[in-house]
């Protein structure tokens, strides 16, 4: 059974490091979404079996990210919503928490957070880890000769 993403976040960047680590455990990254409207429209069609959600994404229709949470967990409350934002205040993570979520991922994206990632996924998605070897769980977050933008992203914060 191979695992339909849906990744909701307005950053090309982020979503395609996501969508390279999901592709390299098994993962089939089904759709991708820049705002909440196209997410919810996308969810209907698509029907994922995993969604990634940006707690900052851009509204659609001025729906909020938890009301597109609620929405996707109202209609389809087995499928897994796993949080990849930027430090939020600790009420709202505890919200999205509360109500369901799979787990809430920090962005930047660094090796330590996908390691978490790929560990929560197996907990929902066992067969991921027979399908992934040792090799692909601690794979680098960039392929070689190609920009680092989690990393440096995050080096400028710290500047």
């Amino acid at each position: 059974m191979v695992v339909r993403v849906l990744m909701v976040d307005e950053s090309a960047e982020v979503r395609n490091v996501l969508r390279r680590h999901f592709e390299c455990i098994g993962c089939d990254v089904v759709a991708e979404a820049g705002n909440t409207a196209q997410a919810l429209n996308l969810f209907h069609t698509v029907a994922p079996s995993l969604v990634t959600l940006d707690v900052a994404v851009s509204r659609g229709d001025g729906m909020s990210a938890l009301a597109l949470f609620r929405t996707m967990r109202a209609a389809h409350p087995m499928t897994p919503i796993l949080i990849v934002s930027e430090p939020a205040f600790p009420e709202i993570r505890r919200v999205f928490l509360s109500e369901g979520a799979l787990d809430y991922i920090l962005k930047p994206i660094d090796d330590g957070s996908f390691e978490r990632l790929f560990a929560r996924l197996c907990a929902s998605f066992p067969h991921l880890r027979q399908m992934a070897p040792e090799a692909v769980r601690k794979a680098p977050l960039a392929v070689p000769g190609e920009a680092q933008p989690m990393r440096a992203r995050r080096r400028s914060r710290a500047a």
